[in-house]
């Protein structure tokens, strides 16, 4: 058995400052089985039975409603809608419904295939396939860009030098502390750990911790770039 959505409404009014009109009164209503253009008719038509003093004031009054599974209406007329119209809002409101529903599964199935990636030790090529029916393929990759493994350990080389960025437009060339070396340097580790450096001596040495992991994200995402220069997230600075 489905559950009865729940519909919210405003009364509002004409206001300079607020296109979308003042509320001058809300709810919420949960017993309702029709359409959210009904229920702002029948809103509507007791607010102005029970107001008379504003209705007669002629200032338009507008009963705005919304669902809880996507629904939506505005109303400015309690006059009950004739067949051609009200058929006309209930294809509205049941596009708006699908809609909504497809948003919510969209969501569901992207947060699936991110677990997918990084607990189920799926790789992105075998969750775009198996997606393929709901999802393009660059548009899976795109969703699982920057979405690693967690316990999944990278080591990928580098021939050129490693620049990143620092405050005020500056720069720092990753250095070998042991032997000065600045190109060649092997990256090791995982995005959800430690990174570091292995200069072509096979000295091991460390980069400041948000730093290496940015920078294995980004050669994870192009494993094929020689150099690679990149500003780290804000905040990150070097520490001696």
């Amino acid at each position: 058995m489905t559950d009865s959505p729940i519909f919210e409404y405003e009364i509002l009014v004409p206001d300079p400052s607020d296109l979308a009109g003042r509320p001058i009164d809300s709810g919420v209503v949960d017993d309702w089985t029709g359409t959210a253009h009904d229920l702002g008719r029948q809103i509507l038509k007791r607010w102005q039975a029970e107001h008379p003093e504003e209705h007669a004031s002629e200032r338009p009054i507008t009963v705005a409603v919304s669902g809880s599974t996507g629904a939506w209406a505005a109303i400015e007329d309690p006059a009950p809608a004739g067949a051609v119209e009200r058929a006309l809002e209930v294809a509205i409101e049941a596009k708006l419904v699908a809609d909504f529903a497809a948003e919510r599964a969209g969501g569901v199935l992207a947060d699936a295939m991110r677990d997918a990636r990084r607990w189920g030790g799926l790789s992105a090529n075998n969750i775009s396939d198996r997606v393929a029916r709901v999802m393009s393929r660059p548009t899976a990759l795109k969703q699982l860009r920057g979405v690693w493994p967690a316990d999944e350990t990278y080591d990928l080389t580098v021939t050129g030098a490693i620049t990143y960025g620092l405050d005020a437009g500056q720069t720092e060339v990753a250095t070998c502390p042991t032997c000065g070396a600045q190109e060649k340097h092997t990256v090791f580790g995982s995005p959800a750990g430690e990174v570091r450096l292995i200069c072509a001596a096979g000295h091991r040495f460390d980069l400041p911790a948000a730093v290496g992991r940015e920078l294995l994200k980004r050669l994870i995402e192009r494993p094929d770039a020689s150099i690679t220069r990149f500003v780290p997230p804000p905040n990150v600075h070097p520490q001696s």
